[in-house]
């Protein structure tokens, strides 16, 4: 068993605790703030989804113009910095300013950083 894998059971374990204790035991308000507590920790050692760091993270190339030289110039823009890319549009997977991921093959790669992390717990 892993440290995180531990601690979620100990957590899981005071909150059946603190569920099935007697009203009288503690304070009652006390009592209510130390189930949340253990659901908000709970949550927390949960691993993160593919869904959450999409939700976060990932950043869209939104198109953009800029004129120079008496041209109509398209690029591509960041939409969660607005770092602007005039050059190829497959150039960047994550962005150069803000490092959000912005392809597939980026969200995957944070990915599969992040479920590193969480096996060397």
């Amino acid at each position: 068993m892993t440290t995180r894998e531990a601690a979620l059971k100990s957590c899981k374990d005071r909150l059946e605790h603190l569920e099935k204790a007697p009203s009288h035991h503690c304070g009652k308000r006390q009592r209510q703030r130390a189930i949340e507590l253990e659901k908000v920790k709970i949550e927390a050692l949960r691993p993160i989804t593919r869904e959450q760091v999409e939700k976060v993270w990932r950043g869209e190339w939104q198109v953009c113009f800029e004129e120079w030289q008496n041209h109509r110039v398209e690029g591509e823009q960041c939409s969660k910095c607005g770092f602007q890319n005039y050059g190829p549009s497959n150039l960047y997977n994550f962005c150069p300013k803000c490092g959000s991921p912005m392809t597939d093959k980026a969200v995957d790669m944070v990915m599969e950083r992040l479920e590193a992390l969480y096996e060397e717990t």
